[in-house]
């Protein structure tokens, strides 16, 4: 439970029964026993968390408000259950709009110009819509005289990332480990109840400065414990800032990792806990340094300019711990220490002689539909076109850390939109309620702004009065405004996946299956296989290719993992395809 959430909970039944007694709030970070002792010794006034409670309470009330109200306003007003949430729908707004962008993206190339000066490669400044402007540049400089007229070179440093906080962790165990926010959240808790890991609903990044030494320990079991995570320099300095922990500090292990049996945890916790250790490692670690060769070079036939850069490290600081510790390609970091190759001999005025040139293709690049890892950067972000991650910008954002792994989860379950593999994509059922609901229920740039009024209560800098009549006067306009019944819009009910194999009818897409409409059919595709929901996108290549992906971490009946793809078999029934190592197939049903 979140401690917002706790904190209203408890504090709203205290109210309710009328109770005056006094209060004091324990606080734990962690379930190891010197952390609970510690919190025992330092417990604090209850009306310290005043303002939390306003601000959970505030929360719940215009959750309930919105939710209640807009799901049955609509739910009437187009006469199908259409369920609408203050922070789930405009997320699926955002999940809808780029699935828009990548189905409506128009692939257009563009061109640019290269020189080979023999030491190194030049291009363009400039891109050329067309290949003949490209190609007039090129007839024009080919075999011509170029001069450098600039020479530039940079240091520059890039601070290590920030300790983990829940959204920054499940983004990167998707990247990684395609894990769901709410599988990674999961693992988390898990983790925090075997006493290895701190409390895992936290949305800061720091931890306090009384903590230093504890740090400096837990850095040490780390390096005892994992032999794989290289030891250099730390500084706990970095990670240290009062200010940025309000109420849980950032996801650290604990030091009870040196005594527990690491080795006997599921795969994903151990993966989980390793991601914590490493980051502490990281977070800590020195600054990347590198330096920054630029080179611009001009025809004596034109005056278009050219730009050969590189890039060179000085020092790889936490680049290097990060890079080792997750055993990546060793080549990746031979190629970090290596850098671009930079000529030694390239100086300001240097001239190449008749040097080649020629025209490239290039073509813009479409949006990418959204993973668990990105919709949660986006989640963290909206409305706020100013937020950049190391900042101190105050992040807007669709929700908190402890809510948004449930938010998605909401959709999935109510099925708005669907996964398939790690992509998310929205289903003809949640295209079809953004399209009809108003920008007052599904605008993120809205929620955001209610998001960042719920922080300034939490920090006594609002009213949680004012929030509410805000609230109220918004469920009000819309009650007003869309109240009347609208026959305009036409609902499909199931969305259709593709063609029956046996009677050429519409397969549908059912809650646990996908099915001929025909009732004298008895073609079907169950949704469950193994433990996995095949996605409707899967359904489709099922049905149009004969074939699925290759449908990975299915669990036979004896609990193991193992990947196939499924196909339809001459009877219409669905089977297993392995890979070319395994020589089983079966048959499943349902």
């Amino acid at each position: 439970m979140g401690s917002e959430m706790c904190i209203r909970d408890s504090r709203y039944m205290y109210y309710k029964t009328g109770c005056t007694k006094p209060v004091k709030r324990l606080w734990v970070s962690s379930l190891e026993e010197k952390a609970i002792k510690k919190a025992f010794s330092e417990l604090k006034d209850d009306s310290e968390y005043d303002n939390l409670y306003r601000a959970g309470l505030a929360r719940a009330k215009a959750d309930w408000l919105v939710g209640m109200n807009a799901t049955r306003l609509f739910s009437v007003r187009y006469g199908l259950l259409l369920n609408i949430g203050r922070v789930q729908t405009p997320t699926l707004t955002m999940i809808v709009d780029r699935n828009n962008k990548v189905k409506n993206f128009v692939k257009e190339p563009f061109y640019k110009v290269d020189i080979d000066c023999g030491d190194f490669k030049a291009t363009s400044v400039d891109d050329f819509k067309s290949e003949y402007e490209a190609g007039k540049l090129a007839e024009c400089v080919d075999k011509s005289d170029f001069t450098v007229v600039d020479l530039t070179e940079q240091q520059k440093s890039v601070a290590p990332p920030k300790l983990y906080d829940l959204t920054a962790l499940q983004r990167d165990a998707n990247s990684i480990y395609g894990y769901t926010a709410q599988q990674t959240l999961d693992y988390l808790q898990s983790l925090y109840e075997k006493k290895l890991a701190t409390y895992p609903r936290t949305d800061s990044n720091y931890i306090t400065d009384d903590m230093e030494s504890t740090a400096k320990n837990l850095i040490e079991s780390v390096y005892g414990v994992y032999e794989k995570i290289p030891q250099t320099p730390t500084d706990v300095t970095k990670v240290i800032n009062n200010a940025k922990v309000s109420d849980h500090h950032a996801l650290l292990p604990t030091e009870q990792i040196t005594s527990y049996d690491l080795s006997s945890l599921p795969t994903a916790e151990y993966n989980i806990l390793f991601m914590l250790a490493v980051r502490l490692c990281v977070a800590t670690g020195d600054d990347y340094v590198y330096r920054t060769f630029t080179c611009e070079l001009k025809s004596n036939n034109s005056d278009k300019p050219f730009v050969s850069k590189a890039t060179y490290p000085v020092n790889l600081g936490w680049k290097f711990i990060d890079i080792s510790a997750k055993e990546k390609d060793k080549n990746e970091v031979d190629k970090l220490c290596c850098g671009d190759e930079v000529p030694d001999k390239i100086q300001r005025n240097s001239k190449y002689c008749s040097v080649p040139a020629s025209v490239s293709e290039h073509f813009t690049s479409p949006p990418k539909q959204y993973t668990d890892a990105t919709l949660l950067s986006a989640m963290e972000t909206a409305g706020n076109t100013d937020y950049v991650e190391d900042s101190n910008v105050e992040k807007k954002g669709l929700g908190t850390s402890a809510t948004r792994a449930g938010i998605i989860e909401n959709l999935v379950k109510r099925q708005y939109i669907q996964r398939d593999g790690r992509k998310i994509l929205p289903t003809e059922k949640g295209i079809q309620l953004i399209d009809c609901v108003p920008d007052d229920v599904k605008s993120p740039k809205m929620t955001a702004v209610w998001e960042t009024a719920l922080q300034h209560i939490e920090k006594g800098a609002a009213s949680a009065d004012e929030f509410m009549n805000q609230i109220e006067d918004s469920v009000k306009y819309l009650v007003d405004t869309y109240s009347e019944v609208d026959n305009s819009k036409h609902f499909t009910r199931w969305e259709t996946v593709g063609i029956c194999p046996k009677c050429g009818q519409k397969v549908l897409a059912y809650p646990k299956s996908y099915a001929c409409e025909n009732k004298e059919c008895d073609f079907v595709i169950w949704k469950n296989i193994c433990g996995k929901s095949l996605s409707s996108a899967q359904a489709v290549k099922l049905l149009t290719k004969g074939k699925t992906d290759t449908l990975k971490g299915l669990k036979s009946k004896s609990g193991k993992s193992f990947d196939a793809a499924i196909k339809l078999n001459s009877d219409f029934k669905t089977e297993f395809v392995f890979s070319s190592s395994s020589k089983s197939k079966k048959s499943y049903r349902k």
